[in-house]
């Protein structure tokens, strides 16, 4: 009978075999802390699955203190919701069932939400706080198929008494609040797609006593934010929504203020903010109203802005708020003297917002440097666009008599994300402008190292642009114009002429 020889291993197979034995060893000998650590980068599904890694792999997923469960957008439920519903319930009942954990230092749960899982999240969230979480971030997004009814999740009344919480970020969930919150622990707050009113807006800020930064993005209902505490330094209001009411903010030690996105109120009034050092108004209105008549009143909000804020050092101003200004008759355009030194400009590809521009920085005696942001886009309010000023000559604009000189103006930045030629005609005329009036001027740098390579504006493009400003008189005679490109398709990263 003849023998059946097996092959054997190659030195390779063999070398491979005692590399991935190696490689278990140096994972059992690994300090737990390093083994927890890995875990922060995992999703609570991935890190059950190192169980399979070694003896000591197989239950050190109990003790992770990072909860995480998040779905992909593609792998998202569309109609058959009930198993997905299972699933999640199944994940919840793995946590409360397995988990060892001392202490919760993360929980992040990131699913589509129905009304029948309510009760599991409101007990993997009581598991949470008796573990003395640290960090919650909650995204529960209504489902979008018929089947998978419109809800809201309602945040449970135990979550506003945790004094652990130190970062709370939560999308699409319901506050309804009865009694006080105690957040005397939470210095992180934001806040999307959520209502709640005035009153509710006190009971958070004066919950939490060392909260430092609050964000509300898309939330309505409240209509004044009034923050007392020393510890707030940073607020941000994106995108509010309570329509035809001004929104009114009373902060007296806030440090920054943001207000932007697209809202569908009046706009927003600033009554205190002393302490202020940079704000950013990158904000557009878009509710229905005859555009010719209220021009007036966005152009007094903005002034009005102005006026509160004139003490910062750093201001951002959108586009939309530049074109209000620029609408204005010239006699009511009198802004006060702004203390701001590195002013940022966002320019739409139109001349819009240049008379706008021009009085804020006619009204900016400490301007040092200045920052200007391109986009390929035009005027994005469709109120303004067919307000703006017919046959507006640039040149003739800039060179008139009545602009000042900027003598301590040192450096102009201009970002350019891949706009095109025709969107840098606003920009051109200031900088050729400020190349023959500022005696102090050391720098212009275009800058498009931050483009997306496939969107980027051609690179020969970009050097007409600085041949364009190059060729132009200057003031200063040590001026240098810099040109800053992606290596992608560029003849070299930077051109230089001083």
């Amino acid at each position: 009978m003849d023998r059946i020889e097996l092959p054997r291993p190659s030195d390779d197979q063999d070398e491979t075999r005692d590399h991935q034995n190696q490689c278990l060893v140096l994972l059992d000998q690994l300090p737990d802390a390093i083994i927890l650590h890995i875990f922060s980068f995992l999703t609570t599904t991935e890190s059950i699955k190192t169980s399979v890694l070694s003896k000591r792999w197989r239950s050190t997923w109990t003790s992770n203190p990072y909860i995480t469960f998040s779905l992909p957008v593609d792998k998202r439920p569309k109609r058959n919701s009930k198993n997905f519903i299972h699933f999640t319930e199944a994940f919840i009942d793995t946590v409360l069932s397995f988990w060892t954990t001392i202490k919760v230092k993360r929980l992040l749960f990131d699913v589509p939400f129905h009304a029948s899982m309510q009760s599991s999240i409101d007990r993997l969230l009581q598991f949470a706080v008796r573990h003395n979480f640290e960090e919650l971030s909650m995204t529960l997004s209504s489902g979008r198929s018929s089947s998978w009814p419109l809800t809201v999740y309602v945040l449970p009344h135990f979550l506003f008494r945790c004094t652990t919480l130190v970062s709370f970020r939560v999308i699409c969930c319901c506050f309804l609040m009865i009694g006080a919150v105690n957040w005397s622990s939470l210095k992180i707050l934001r806040i999307e797609f959520a209502d709640f009113d005035d009153d509710a807006m006190i009971r958070l800020l004066s919950g939490s006593p060392v909260l430092e930064s609050l964000e509300l993005k898309f939330c309505q209902g409240f209509k004044h934010i009034r923050v007392e505490s020393r510890a707030l330094k940073e607020l941000v209001i994106d995108s509010h929504g309570t329509r035809s009411l001004i929104l009114e903010i009373w902060a007296p030690y806030l440090l920054k203020l943001r207000l932007v996105g697209n809202s569908v109120g009046a706009g927003f009034k600033v009554h205190e903010a002393s302490s202020l050092v940079e704000a950013d108004l990158n904000f557009d209105l878009t509710y229905a109203l005859d555009a010719f008549g209220r021009v007036r009143a966005h152009g007094d909000l903005v002034k009005g802005l102005l006026q509160r804020l004139h003490h910062v050092t750093k201001l951002v101003m959108g586009s939309w708020c530049l074109q209000v200004l620029s609408l204005m008759d010239t006699r009511e355009l009198r802004l006060p003297s702004l203390e701001c030194r590195h002013p940022t400009f966002l320019i739409a590809a139109d001349h819009k917002g240049v008379p706008g521009l021009a009085k804020i920085l006619e009204s900016s005696p400490c301007l040092e440097k200045l920052f200007l942001q391109l986009t390929c886009k035009h005027s994005s309010s469709w109120s303004l666009q067919n307000l703006g000023r017919p046959n507006f000559d640039a040149e003739e604009f800039w060179n008139s008599p009545k602009r000042r000189i900027y003598r301590r103006l040192t450096h102009v930045k201009v970002v350019d994300p891949g706009a095109n030629l025709l969107a840098w005609e606003p920009a051109l005329s200031m900088l050729k402008f400020l190349l023959q009036n500022t005696p102090s001027l050391d720098e212009i740098a275009i800058n498009s190292a931050n483009s997306n390579p496939s969107k980027a504006i051609h690179p020969w493009v970009l050097l007409k642009v600085a041949r364009i400003i190059l060729s132009h008189a200057r003031c200063s005679p040590s001026a240098k114009v810099i040109l800053k490109y992606p290596s992608q398709g560029c003849p070299s990263k930077r051109a230089r002429k001083s």
